[in-house]
């Protein structure tokens, strides 16, 4: 067998393994944690996530990941913020996990689906969910300034800084991940390219 064959063979093994080992790592969640081991938090969600309609937001993408996993992160740190202090935490909970519930795929850069998109996910939950004002107004006022309903709670504006807050978090996630994917393939090609195994 031939140098190159074999070097051939070793990338296409290497290029397996590094495959492997990334959806490995976005399925676990080990950076990204998709379930809360928080008993209370889980009774208050599993009404709605076990919807097969809400379901289908894991195939879904949303700011480079799937939007289920987003709209856990809203609701999972709205629960414990709301909660600690001692303000309505279930409804937040609950408007929170709803924030981004629609099915439409959206390019992130046109303006309308950014303003438009909580009118879509509140019609999309009312349809479901029965929700009252509080969970209504998160839901439609969660993208303030840009969709420029303003919040009428305190519980909206604290999901309102969430959601951002999460969005930063999981745009450097999918930076920082597409970095590693990068750099182990420069040292692939860096150690192919030198044959040095």
């Amino acid at each position: 067998m031939s140098s190159s064959s074999v070097n051939l063979i070793k990338w296409v093994i290497y290029d397996k393994i590094i495959y492997a080992y990334g959806k490995a790592r976005r399925e676990s969640g080990y950076f990204m944690r998709t379930f809360y081991p928080n008993e209370e938090f889980n009774n208050i969600i599993m009404p709605i996530v076990s919807n097969s309609e809400y379901q289908k937001t894991k195939s879904c993408v949303h700011h480079g990941m799937d939007r289920y996993s987003h709209m856990m992160r809203v609701a999972y740190y709205s629960y414990k913020v709301t909660k600690f202090c001692h303000l309505d935490y279930r409804s937040t909970t609950r408007g929170a996990v709803l924030h981004d519930f629609f099915l439409d795929e959206y390019d992130e850069k046109k303006a309308h689906m950014l303003v438009n998109h909580p009118k879509i996910a509140l019609e999309n939950s009312k349809k479901y969910f029965d929700l009252n004002d509080l969970e209504q107004d998160i839901i439609k006022a969660h993208m303030f300034p840009v969709g420029k309903t303003l919040p009428r709670y305190l519980e909206s504006w604290i999901v309102n800084v969430v959601d951002d807050l999460a969005c930063f978090y999981e745009r450097s996630y999918v930076l920082k991940e597409s970095m590693s994917v990068a750099c182990s393939m420069v040292i692939l090609l860096f150690m192919v390219f030198f044959k040095r195994w």
